[in-house]
């Protein structure tokens, strides 16, 4: 269907920023056109080279009647929520393909690129008529990408806030030799674990000297630093204080849990986060700290013993969590969530709680198809979308992740798929990588897979 002139106008003057195409059309690129008043249609288009583009479009209200056009391959095009479409396109020299959808007369939309490596943008009726636009682009209102759907706020404060894509040291493999072979094209730092047992060896006697050493390793190469403090372990090894082992039982996967909710322990943990910012909160090398996974791994009967109640649990996340933000005022908190015994909208509460504190939320796993992470996790980064910083984590088993429906090239979910998901889906800030360097099937992808990945995306 043809665009009038003026309703090509009326398209063109809300998107800013825009310049007009001169000289020779292009022949290749996105091309976004307004069909009418509520039909919108979204068209990669490949000129001499194959183009591919990764992106998520956000309304204030309903987005329907979603429909690929020449989908193929690893196409994907589909509602994350009833606000948001994402499309991960890849059109060969000579085709192309997209998506149709329809959107209510005055909704605003934003359309933001995820990933995209290079491809130029158009509004309008063809290429040939085209108007250049650069994302993220506001195609229905002037703030349209403004807002809860806007991308993370500002920093509280001066808080440091290095977006991109990090590294995971693994367990046990995080020496700085090691270290040294992350320094790589679009590496932002490394995430390193400590367990609160070697950064206490003796209440209130704090031992440091490792910290402080990968941040003169982080300073001489360029990087940054995220620290993990360790209070729960999936090995025969205690990650606590031993004054602390009292409130240390095991838990079901082999290794032991701290008890979180204990007041002691709060105190403690509280007391740990005021050593640490004050001697590193100002070293621009220091990025923050990051606690472990919410789902704690210990039986019902353990959950008693220690006088567990999700309010308890709740509450103390948001006493320790805002605590850190306090402790480190110019560094970031990273809480990772998942599971939550006993009421999973808790996760939601203690969100809100600190949301504005400069709290990063987001953990484990990047694992599409993962119908539990699916039902009771993911919704939690599209509400807070926006509202907070989020980041995801590939972990091990992300590599060799199938893809558990039909339409796709590969037996695994692939690197840039795994990124176009953290982005579109999960609406990550922070993207960190566990580096791992051998393939478990010999078949699965590692850490090394992902390098062209985050190279290509340095900036996103």
């Amino acid at each position: 269907m043809k665009l009038s002139t003026n309703m090509f106008l009326i398209v063109a003057s809300v998107v800013a920023p825009f310049a007009m195409a001169a000289g020779t059309p292009p022949t290749s690129g996105l091309l976004i056109t307004h069909i009418n008043n509520q039909q919108w249609q979204i068209q990669l288009i490949s000129g001499t080279a194959m183009q591919s583009f990764s992106g998520v479009l956000e309304s204030d209200k309903a987005i329907s009647g979603v429909q690929g056009v020449n989908l193929e391959g690893n196409d994907v095009a589909k509602l994350l929520t009833a606000n948001s479409l994402g499309a991960n396109l890849a059109t060969w020299p000579g085709r192309s393909d997209g998506v149709n959808f329809t959107l209510s007369t005055g909704a605003k939309l934003c359309l933001r690129d995820t990933g995209s490596t290079g491809v130029k943008m158009y509004l309008g009726v063809s290429l040939a008529d085209a108007v250049a636009v650069t994302a993220p682009v506001a195609l229905a209102s002037t703030d349209a990408c403004t807002g809860s759907g806007g991308g993370p706020p500002p920093p509280p404060g001066n808080r440091k806030f290095h977006v991109g894509h990090w590294t995971v040291m693994d367990r046990g493999a995080a020496s700085q030799a090691l270290m040294q072979q992350t320094v790589k094209p679009g590496i932002v730092g490394v995430v390193k674990r400590y367990t609160w047992r070697s950064l206490e060896p003796t209440q209130g006697a704090y031992q440091f000297s490792e910290v402080a050493s990968d941040l003169g390793w982080a300073a001489a190469n360029g990087m940054r630093l995220i620290m993990i403090i360790e209070d729960k372990t999936f090995v025969l090894e205690r990650p606590d204080p031993a004054y602390l082992d009292a409130y240390t039982p095991r838990n079901r996967t082999g290794g032991y849990t701290m008890v979180r909710w204990n007041p002691t322990v709060v105190t403690r943990f509280n007391a740990l986060t005021k050593a640490l910012g004050a001697q590193f909160d100002s070293n621009k090398n220091f990025e923050g700290i990051a606690t472990q996974e919410t789902s704690l791994g210990l039986d019902s009967q353990t959950l008693n013993a220690f006088g567990y109640t999700p309010e308890k649990y709740r509450d103390s996340y948001i006493n320790v969590l805002t605590t850190a933000t306090v402790n480190m005022p110019t560094s970031r908190v990273f809480w990772l969530m998942n599971f939550f015994v006993g009421n999973q909208g808790y996760i939601a509460s203690i969100a809100s709680a600190v949301a504005n504190k400069g709290v990063v939320m987001g953990g484990p796993d990047v694992w599409p198809d993962n119908k539990s992470l699916e039902s009771k996790v993911y919704p939690f980064y599209t509400q807070f979308s926006g509202k907070m910083p989020l980041f995801g984590q590939v972990e091990n088993v992300c590599y060799s992740e199938p893809h558990m429906t039909g339409g796709f090239k590969t037996k695994y979910w692939t690197m840039p798929e795994l990124f176009s998901y953290a982005r579109t889906t999960m609406h990550v800030d922070y993207m960190f990588w566990v580096r791992v360097t051998k393939a478990s099937p010999s078949d699965a992808y590692t850490w090394d897979d992902a390098l062209p990945v985050i190279a290509g995306t340095p900036n996103f």
